[in-house]
Formats: C-alpha cells, structure tokens, sequence
C-alpha cells in the first residue's frame, strides 16, 4: 500500500493510474504460482486429474481415464472432523454471548464450514463482512478472485485487496465478457471494469463511474446503515490459512492421486483388451487377414496348408501385484495427508487407544487449522463489536470470547461420561459439560439444570409444608382425643 500511495502521490513518479496498478496484480496474480495451486487443486477436488492428459497412440487400443475423487474425500474429512458438530462460544459476559450467537446463526455456521474447506482446498479462504438490510452478513470469497495487499513480511496484516471477477452481458444479440474490480482499503471502496467492446483499450480497466460520483472521487464507503455512510478502521476481509505457507493440501499428494488414477486406467487399459488375443498363423490358405477374421467370426474355422495351424497369445497380467502396488499408493495418501483411511480393515476392531492413535495425524492437523480459525475470529471481532455498537446492541470492544470446537473423533461414550463424574468436583460443571459427549451448548445445558433444581426445590419445599401441615393437624386431633378419654376416665 505504501508503494502504491507512493506512486500515486509523486506527480514525477505517478506514472501509472490505479486502475492500472490495479490491472497489473491481477495480470502478475494469475501468472503466480499461488494461483496455478488454487486452480489446479480445485480441478482435482471437482476429480478431473492429470489421468485426463493420457493418450493411446495405437488403433483398437482401450485408453481409459479413471478418476478417483481422493482429494475430494480427504477435504471434506477434515472439515467434517473440525467442524460437522457445532461448535460453542466462551465468554464471560452473557450479554455479548448472547449477541455473538445471534450473528453465529446457521447461515453463518454453514459460511465457517464453508471456509474450512475452502482453506484446506485452497491453501488460504477469504470471509468478507457486508450489510444486507441493516443486518451483518458475510460472503465467502473464491481463493482464485482476491488479491491481497499484506502490510508485513509474515503475511498477517493487511492494508488492502483487491477482488476481481467476470460477468456475462449481452449487448444486441452477442454476449460480452466484462471482468470487475474493487479495491478495498481502510478508506472506503473503488470500482474498476473492462470495457466489452473489441478494439483500443479493450480489456484495460478504467473507474466504473456507476459507482460513486466525481465530489469523492468516486470512491464508496464501506457500507451504509439508515442514510449514514461508514468505513470500518480496516480493509474488511478475514482469512483462513490451512498452512504458513498458505499451499493447499494438493500440492502435497498430487503425485500420489495421479498415480493412483494412472496404473488403475492402465491395468483396466489390459484387462479391456485382454480378449483381444494375438494370432499366430502358420500356412495360412487364405488370401489376407481380413478372410481370417472372418472365416473365424462366421465359420469359427479356418483353412491352412500342410502344417498349418494358429497360435494365440494372451497377456501376463498380475493383479495381485498391481493391487499391492495401488494399496501401498493408497496408504500413503492417507499418511502425507495426515488423514484416516476409514476402509482400513483393522480399523473396525481396533481398541479405543488404537482408534485414538490412528487419528492423532488428522486430530493435529485439524487442530492446527482450529487454532488458525481462531484467529480468523479474532479478526471478524472487529467488524462484529462495530455491527453490535451501531445497532445499538452494545459496547464489547473490551469484551473477550473463544470458540471451542467439538472434533467428531470416535470415542468410548462410556468412558468419557465416567470421566467426566469422576472430575466433578476438580473442574467446574460448565467445563464438564463442554466436553460431555451428550451436550451441544454448555450455557443451554446449565440453564436446564438451574431450571430442574429450582423446580426440584420448589416441589420439595412445597411437600415439606404439606407434611407439617399434615404433622400439626395429627398432633392437634390426637390432643384433643386425650383430653376426652381422660376426662371420661378420670369420671368413671
């Protein structure tokens, strides 16, 4: 951002306009080596692999192309482990938990899954705050359509992006491609576009003047509440890495999966064609082969000299061995990708402790990632507490809160129920119940049981009077009998 503002703000120097700068991140964007990861793993998450390059030169020759949808299975099991259950917020205040899980409905549940995956599929996933109606929304950005401008060298701090993307338009009776541009920055918003006309200039950006008007440039705010116009303090985007590096988990298996699609296609390739025989004749009568094959099709005979005869030749194949090989490729897809290979046969009879062991490779990754996602929601805080102030809801900027992520890890129910009793006592009831198998919400789950004891103590407290009422009255009537008995005694 310094560069740019550089460039702009030195008449000497102010060689390129923004739209041009602008134009030239997204040409340098889509020349990098980022972009070619985020395409290439979402073309093998959608399962269209490398295998779809194999050719077969030979005529009459099966050229299969078999994909299998691995990256596809390992994406979605990390994102399901991480975050199929629902997830729970901690904070101290109750007023500003309650307020977080109005914004936390399930449409922003579902965005938050959503970016998990895109994080792990992509290497890095984008969240952008928005007003939709005077409500807070969010919208998850495409990996391969944000650019984003990072103030430090760590990559964890942003001045500004920029999103870019294309639209279809008719003009007459052909259609035009058009691509947009916005550059986001703490000062508001600008809105680039090519033009859709061939000829000078064609696919050079220039301002989009439907946006904004000459008096600000035509720069918009960031978004509009009632007829009040704001900016938030930064540019509004939050992310999710997968890794430091920000590499998706393709880049690390790819090799494997193109493996595994290409021998599968190859030995499918010989068992095809296996019937295919090759003949070898000897003194054959006839005039060509042509006559042989269909004399042998019509006749299922053949005429040849004086020891003549046909030989066939069938092919060798070990499946055996190509199905070692392709299982070898399968396990280590599951190790380098630090994932759980659920049609390991000695999964199922696996004791607790081994189950554990085998999805301690998954459980760190994800683990990883949640601490990541943590982050990202420290991020959305400062747009949320913003949203929660102008609608008057409250002040929380001095508020803290954490998110705490129930992994679908197969567990012993029993054992970890009798944990849990045997801690009450050491750790409070809240933190028992947030680790109960049986509780989604340990707030909810608090409230029922403060419901039940006070309801429990308002029926005890209320058979306690009955009884004594009950107690007084005996004592009262047996009183009263003694009193007659005596008297009729003390007569006789």
């Amino acid at each position: 951002m310094d560069r740019i503002n550089a460039v702009l703000s030195n008449p000497e120097n102010a060689t390129m306009s923004l739209a041009q700068i602008v134009s030239e991140e997204i040409r340098e964007f889509k020349q990098s080596e980022q972009y070619q990861n985020i395409v290439q793993a979402e073309s093998y998450y959608r399962n269209r692999s490398d295998v779809q390059k194999k050719t077969n030169d030979v005529a009459n020759r099966s050229n299969t192309r078999i994909e299998h949808p691995i990256l596809k299975k390992l994406v979605d099991q990390k994102a399901n482990y991480l975050l199929s259950k629902p997830w729970t917020v901690d904070t101290a205040n109750g007023a500003y938990g309650d307020a977080l899980n109005k914004v936390f409905d399930a449409t922003f549940r579902r965005k938050i899954k959503s970016l998990g995956k895109g994080a792990v599929k992509s290497g890095i996933a984008w969240l952008q705050p928005y007003f939709d109606e005077g409500k807070l929304a969010f919208m998850r950005i495409p990996s391969n359509e944000l650019i984003p401008l990072w103030k430090d060298a760590e990559r964890t701090k942003l001045d500004a992006f920029i999103r870019f993307y294309d639209q279809i338009i008719y003009i007459g009776t052909r259609k035009h491609v058009i691509t947009h541009a916005e550059f986001w920055w703490p000062g508001g918003v600008k809105w680039f576009k090519t033009d859709a006309f061939a000829g000078t200039g064609a696919g050079q950006f220039h301002v989009d003047k439907e946006h904004g008007d000459e008096t600000n440039d035509y720069t918009e705010p960031h978004f509009v509440v009632g007829d009040k116009a704001y900016n938030w303090e930064e540019a509004p985007i939050a992310w999710l890495k997968y890794n430091e590096e920000e590499l998706p988990l393709c880049y690390f298996i790819k090799d494997l999966i193109d493996d595994i699609n290409w021998q599968t296609s190859v030995t499918a390739d010989v068992l095809r064609d296996v019937a295919k025989f090759i003949y070898i004749l000897r003194n054959y009568g006839g005039q060509d082969l042509a006559e042989f094959l269909k004399d042998l099709k019509e006749h299922m005979a053949i005429k040849v000299t004086t020891d003549g005869g046909v030989d066939k030749l069938q092919a060798d194949l070990n499946i055996d061995a190509v199905m070692a090989f392709l299982d070898k490729q399968r396990r280590d897809v599951y190790d380098f990708a630090a994932a759980v290979d659920t049609k390991d046969p000695e999964l199922g009879n696996a004791s607790g402790t081994a189950i554990n062991f085998r999805y301690m490779d998954l459980d760190a990754d994800c683990d990883s990632l949640g601490t990541e996602l943590k982050d990202t929601f420290q991020r959305l805080k400062l747009f949320i507490d913003v949203y929660l102030q102008i609608t008057g809801q409250g002040d929380f900027t001095n508020e803290e809160f954490d998110i705490i992520f129930n992994m679908d890890l197969p567990v012993n129910e029993t054992d970890v129920i009798n944990n849990a009793r045997n801690s009450d006592g050491l750790l409070s009831k809240r933190t028992i119940l947030q680790n109960h198998p049986w509780v989604a919400d340990a707030d909810e789950e608090l409230d029922r049981i403060n419901e039940e004891k006070k309801a429990a103590m308002e029926e005890f407290g209320e058979g306690l009077f009955n009884n004594s009422l009950g107690a007084n009255a005996g004592q009262e009537g047996g009183d009263n009998g003694a009193g007659l008995n005596g008297g009729g005694v003390n007569e006789e």
